[in-house]
């Protein structure tokens, strides 16, 4: 049995959304653990500065996923950051692409008492503009970044030891169906249906695809401070005992990166603290 189950030393992982976060948490978790870069993407250059900070092995690469034109700029970016670090274009690999990239706009909530002309009134709180916005960035992200950098994941792949792989962040809003909020948890149950065919069609090329569906775990979106959050609305039911910490998020996704997960594709795991079984 490999003794290094869990090693990720030398890999090369790209996570968008990295500016905040889980997606800043991973970036530098996954650094502290040994990637020789960890390209973080995300649009606001000073977060990034300030996530970058942590190790060397961080570089921060200004991009908006929310495009088919903007995922092939952040691609090129990409290679040509390895190029200056050495590697020949036609040899660059990707060992590990996070999806993380996610926005949630405002949308109308309502009280268990509220009347019909209430509901239907808040339904209809986020714009055309708003659904379009977060479908394209929680949703078809996903599909674009993987598809711009499937090559240099092929490669990668050819390794072994859980290389070239994708992980997507669906957050368990895509199994959650009570709250109000139906754009957000319709996006990311698209992201979850999106990582399952993507799954489907790239594990016989070699690249496996899965998803974390995390909750309670502190973050810009899900700040325990704010009462509306769902971190602050559920904390005391946890099952689990306590609110996520970064470690958590950082753990499962060096399990599906590394030698330990490498038969592992099209698979949910939920860090969440069990709240999804009880909801």
């Amino acid at each position: 049995m490999s003794d290094d189950l869990f090693d990720i030393t030398g890999r090369i992982i790209l996570i968008t959304g990295a500016s905040s976060g889980i997606g800043a948490y991973l970036a530098q978790g996954l650094a502290a653990r040994g990637a020789a870069r960890v390209y973080a993407v995300g649009r606001r250059e000073a977060q990034l500065a300030s996530v970058a900070a942590a190790s060397p092995a961080i570089r921060p690469l200004v991009g908006d996923v929310s495009t088919i034109a903007g995922c092939k700029a952040v691609r090129d970016a990409f290679v040509e950051a390895e190029a200056r670090a050495g590697v020949a274009r036609e040899g660059v690999r990707l060992d590990l692409l996070v999806n993380n990239a996610g926005v949630k706009v405002e949308e109308g909530e309502w009280g268990a008492d509220a009347a019909v002309e209430e509901v239907a009134e808040r339904l209809l709180a986020a714009s055309d503009a708003s659904w379009a916005r977060e479908f394209a960035t929680n949703v078809g992200s996903v599909q674009w970044m993987t598809a711009c950098v499937l090559p240099q994941l092929a490669r990668a792949a050819q390794a072994g030891e859980g290389r070239g792989c994708v992980v997507v962040n669906t957050s368990v809003s895509a199994f959650l169906h009570k709250a109000p909020g139906t754009l957000y948890a319709a996006s990311k149950a698209g992201a979850h249906s999106v990582a399952q065919s993507l799954a489907t069609h790239l594990t016989r090329r070699g690249v496996r695809v899965n998803s974390i569906a995390p909750a309670n775990v502190p973050s810009e979106m899900n700040d325990p401070r704010d009462p509306h959050s769902f971190v602050a609305r559920r904390a005391a039911d946890i099952p689990a005992g306590r609110v996520g910490a970064p470690e958590d998020v950082v753990g499962a996704v060096v399990y599906l990166a590394s030698r330990a997960g490498s038969f592992v594709s099209g698979s949910v795991v939920k860090v969440d603290g069990g709240i999804v079984m009880i909801s």
